[in-house]
């Protein structure tokens, strides 16, 4: 089947509200990463936009703020794998069928 095919029955506005959906799902899906056995967990929203950091208050972070600081980059990294898989979960009906 030629590509091209596709794009000939490709309604535009359809298109643009699915588009606009999918948009509007995405401010409302969060996940939780988490780093160093929960020791930090970090919450982000569809956007990628971080909601919250959580952490253990004790000695271990006053000590050592380069390894706390790799904690939370390390649960940011497992957040941002987790909402990419959650967003393909969501969304694995295509925007334009046929495609994939």
């Amino acid at each position: 089947m030629n590509p091209l095919d596709l794009l000939k029955n490709l309604n535009i506005e359809e298109l643009k509200k699915k588009s606009d959906e999918m948009v509007s799902r995405l401010k409302e899906i969060t996940v939780t990463g988490e780093a160093g056995s929960g020791f930090v967990k970090v919450t982000i929203n569809g956007e990628f936009t971080i909601i919250s950091i959580e952490y253990e208050d004790n000695d271990f972070i006053r000590n050592d703020i380069p390894t706390f600081r790799d904690l939370i980059i390390l649960a940011q990294n497992d957040a941002v794998a987790k909402m990419r898989q959650e967003i393909q979960r969501k969304f694995s009906t295509n925007l334009i069928p046929g495609l994939f």
